[in-house]
C-alpha cells in the first residue's frame, strides 16, 4: 500500500479496512489468555459485550479492548467487573468502530477452568444415561400434605421459603437441616433425601440454598447426589443459587426454581389463584347444571302434552272409536262407489246406444243406395233393356257363342219384353 503522496492510487476507507481484516486474519492466531475484566458493557438484551482486558499483576501496565457474545461465556458463569478470566482470543479489526479488538471464546473464571470441565464431563456422562430425560420427571401435587425442605441450619434461604409457603398456602413444612457447601454437603443432603423420602406426610422434596460461587456450589453437582435425586419416589425440586447456577442436581430434579422463592412457588400454588379457581368451577357447574335442569323441564312438558299421558281413559276408548269410524266411513265410500259405477256405466252404454240410433239410418240407407247400384249395375236383364238379347237353348242355358247355337239348332232369344223361339240355319259354307 506503501505510495508517494499525490503520485500514486487514493484507496477507499473500504479498501483499507479490507485490507486490514485480511493482514490481521492471515498472520495472527489463536491463543489463550488471561485478563482482569474492567468496564464491562452489556447490549441488545445482555446477548453481547464490551470490555478492557488488562493485566492483573501488580508490575504490568497493559490493556486490550475485547468483544464476546453471551453464548461465549461458560454455562453457569455471569461475567463481572473485577473477575480474573480465561478465554480464546482473536485479533480482529472492527469495522464499525475502526480500531483492533480481541474477539473472545470460551470465557471462564481463571483457576475454574478444569473445575467446569470436570463438570460438564459429569454432565454428557449423566445425559447419555438418561439422568435428565424431561419423560422421567414427575407431576408436582397440586397441593401438597407436606413439604419436605432441606435447607441449611440458618441461612435467608431457609427464612424466604418459610415465607413464601406461608403466604402461599400454609402447609405442614418438614425442614431437615444439612450443610449447604464444603466436603460434607453432598452426603448430608443426600441422607436428608432419604429420610424425607421415607416419611409418608412428605408429597413434595425442596432443596434450597442461596446464590454462590461456582466452589460454593461445587457440591450440587456431584454425580451421586444426582443420581440419588432421581431414584426418590417423592418429587424433588431446587432452588438453588439463583438465575445463572445451573448444577446437575438442579438437572436431574423434577422441577428447578430460578431462585429458592420462586422454587417455593413451583411447590405450593397461590391461594388467591386456587380460590379464583374454585369460583370459576362453581360457575362453570352452575350453570351447566341449571341448562340439564331446564333440558329436562322443557321434556317433561312435551311428554306430559301427550294425550296418552294428559288423558289416558279417553285414549283407551277413543283408538278403537276412531279405527271403527274410519273403516265406516272406508266402508260408505265403497258401497257408495260400487251403486254409482255401474248406473254411470249403464248411462254411458244407453247415450251411445242413442247416438247408434240416430246415426245409423241415414248411414244404413246410403249404403244400401251404393248396394243398389252396384247390384243394379250387375243384373243381366239390364242389358237387354238397351237392345241385346239373351240366347238361350232347349235347356235353359245360356248360348255364348256361335258354334254353341249351331250346335243347339233350336234355340230361344229373351228380350227386354218377352221371349220368342228361333232356328238356327246352317250356312252355306257350312252345308
Amino acid at each position: 500500500m506503501t505510495t508517494e503522496a499525490g503520485t500514486g492510487r487514493v484507496f477507499e476507507v473500504d479498501e483499507v479496512v479490507t485490507a486490514l481484516e485480511r493482514v490481521i486474519g492471515e498472520h495472527t492466531r489463536v491463543v489463550r489468555v488471561r485478563g482482569e475484566v474492567v468496564n464491562l458493557r452489556s447490549g441488545r438484551g445482555d446477548r453481547m459485550f464490551w470490555f478492557r482486558l488488562e493485566d492483573p499483576r501488580d508490575d504490568a501496565d497493559a490493556r486490550i479492548d475485547c468483544f464476546a457474545w453471551a453464548t461465549d461465556v461458560g454455562a453457569g458463569y455471569a461475567l463481572a467487573d473485577g473477575d480474573v478470566i480465561e478465554a480464546v482470543a482473536r485479533p480482529e479489526f472492527s469495522r464499525r468502530d475502526g480500531r483492533l479488538i480481541v474477539r473472545l471464546h470460551r470465557i471462564e473464571p481463571a483457576g475454574e477452568g478444569e473445575i467446569l470441565r470436570a463438570i460438564e464431563e459429569r454432565r454428557r456422562r449423566l445425559a447419555e444415561e438418561g439422568v435428565f430425560d424431561a419423560a422421567l420427571k414427575r407431576p408436582l401435587p397440586l397441593v401438597p400434605r407436606a413439604v419436605g425442605l432441606i435447607t441449611a441450619r440458618a441461612g435467608a434461604a431457609r427464612a424466604d421459603v418459610l415465607r413464601r409457603i406461608e403466604s402461599r398456602l400454609p402447609v405442614p413444612v418438614v425442614v431437615v437441616q444439612a450443610a449447604m457447601q464444603g466436603a460434607a454437603c453432598a452426603d448430608e443432603v443426600m441422607r436428608a433425601l432419604a429420610l424425607l423420602d421415607a416419611d409418608p406426610r412428605v408429597d413434595v422434596i425442596m432443596i434450597a440454598r442461596g446464590g454462590g460461587s461456582l466452589q460454593d456450589l461445587l457440591p450440587f453437582s456431584d454425580e451421586a447426589l444426582a443420581r440419588a435425586i432421581r431414584a426418590t419416589a417423592t418429587p424433588v425440586v431446587a432452588g438453588i443459587g439463583h438465575q445463572p447456577d445451573v448444577t446437575l442436581a438442579c438437572l436431574a430434579a423434577d422441577a428447578t426454581g430460578a431462585t429458592p422463592t420462586a422454587a417455593a412457588d413451583l411447590v405450593v400454588p397461590d391461594r388467591a389463584d386456587i380460590d379464583e379457581d374454585l369460583r370459576a368451577v362453581s360457575r362453570r357447574l352452575t350453570g351447566a347444571t341449571r341448562r340439564v335442569a331446564e333440558r329436562a323441564r322443557r321434556e317433561l312438558v312435551l311428554v306430559a302434552s301427550r294425550p296418552g299421558l294428559t288423558r289416558p281413559h279417553e285414549a283407551v276408548v277413543r283408538r278403537p272409536r276412531d279405527r271403527a269410524q274410519a273403516l265406516g266411513v272406508r266402508l260408505r265410500r265403497e258401497v257408495r262407489d260400487a251403486a254409482v259405477t255401474p248406473a254411470r256405466d249403464l248411462a254411458g252404454i244407453a247415450a251411445r246406444r242413442r247416438r247408434v240410433g240416430e246415426v245409423l239410418p241415414g248411414s244404413a240407407a246410403a249404403r244400401l243406395r251404393v248396394l243398389g247400384a252396384r247390384l243394379s249395375g250387375r243384373d243381366p236383364e239390364r242389358p237387354l233393356a238397351e237392345g241385346f238379347a239373351l240366347v238361350r237353348d232347349a235347356a235353359g242355358r245360356a248360348v255364348t257363342s256361335a258354334a254353341a247355337a249351331r250346335r243347339a239348332d233350336d234355340v230361344t232369344l229373351t228380350f227386354a219384353d218377352g221371349t220368342v223361339p228361333a232356328l238356327v240355319r246352317a250356312d252355306e259354307e257350312d252345308a
